[in-house]
């Protein structure tokens, strides 16, 4: 295999979040013997680049989401809406590591069908999207405005990460709409009968047109992508391949004979949620534990040629030869997290 890349999307780190005693041992290699770079455009751009898609590389995520779609959205213009679950404080909303939901798929198909109903008229709709989120198809804005990604959220407060922008208005207006809707749901109060965390709103963000492409009917790639990430299904799409789901055993899906390059893309949400329990840190480990490790240990057989973890808008690359930089001091596995700060 040439290549593994794995990203985990949502790992986004301040400094004093970084330190960490957890055993991550593969970070800890991939610190001390790979190489550090910065993407500004964020990890969806350079999967774009990676895949020979050049041209999708400046494209709104929900523009690219949209390919994914079964048919086309109406509406000209096209967002993603992710559903949050927000915490009350004394004097504002916050947003935390396990805001982010990933709603089953029957959950997605009767909010769009209650939206539909609520907002009819409205130019706005809702299309469920595998993966656990929905995209909203728009009509377009008379201004522009700016929006922030979720996961991003936790760099910030949910007040700071409103739209902004001229046309900003629209978007903040549509939210609180949607706020009120969502408030006393029938969805939320199954939710909560069963222990899960209600939805509080659809959070909207990476608008623009959906994305074209000529058609394609579906045909094997060589390049292999897993998960359920709605990007990269539209991404895989326009390319005219398909994803598929995580595998279960990381290790086998790299000796397969017909994958020259595996991209995996993991959410640290999916696990805490799973793992009520559980830090930041451990979640960490345990991406470390399925996929980053394994992946190691075929580069160090020479069954992979490189290796690169994506996330914080910074990636660390390990090639075959890299493991030979025996003159790079070891670095203790909270380190492996700083160089992604």
């Amino acid at each position: 295999m040439r290549a593994i890349v794995i990203v985990i999307a949502d790992l986004y780190l301040e400094p004093e979040l970084a330190r960490s005693d957890a055993s991550a041992p593969g970070i800890e290699y991939l610190a001390r013997f790979g190489d550090t770079a910065t993407h500004t455009e964020g990890w969806r751009a350079w999967t774009a680049h990676w895949l020979g898609l050049s041209r999708y590389a400046g494209a709104a995520p929900a523009s690219v989401a949209a390919a994914a779609l079964p048919e086309a959205p109406a509406g000209p213009v096209v967002w993603l809406a992710t559903p949050l679950h927000l915490s009350a404080g004394m004097t504002s909303l916050h947003c935390d590591r396990r805001s982010i939901l990933r709603l089953e798929h029957a959950e997605l198909e009767a909010l769009a069908a209650s939206f539909r109903d609520t907002f009819h008229g409205s130019g706005f709709d809702l299309h469920p999207l595998t993966g656990g989120e929905l995209l909203l198809s728009a009509p377009p804005l008379t201004a522009p405005a700016r929006t922030t990604e979720p996961a991003r959220m936790l760099l910030t407060s949910v007040a700071e990460a409103l739209a902004v922008g001229e046309g900003a208005a629209i978007l903040r207006r549509l939210g609180a709409e949607i706020e009120m809707w969502l408030h006393g749901h029938p969805l939320n109060d199954e939710r909560m009968r069963r222990g899960a965390a209600p939805v509080a709103t659809l959070w909207v963000w990476g608008g623009g047109a959906p994305a074209t492409s000529s058609p394609t009917a579906a045909q094997e790639i060589p390049d292999a992508a897993f998960g359920s990430d709605a990007y990269v299904r539209g991404l895989w799409r326009l390319a005219g391949g398909e994803t598929r789901p995580m595998p279960v055993d990381w290790a086998a899906m790299i000796r397969e004979p017909r994958v020259q390059r595996a991209l995996g893309v993991v959410e640290v949400a999916e696990l805490l949620h799973a793992n009520p329990s559980w830090p930041l840190a451990q979640a960490v480990a345990e991406i470390d534990r399925r996929l980053i490790s394994p992946s190691l240990a075929a580069l160090r057989r020479g069954e992979v040629e490189r290796l690169v973890l994506l996330a914080n808008d910074r990636s660390l690359t390990l090639r075959a030869g890299d493991r030979w930089r025996l003159w790079r001091r070891l670095r203790p596995v909270r380190t492996g997290y700083e160089v992604l700060v």
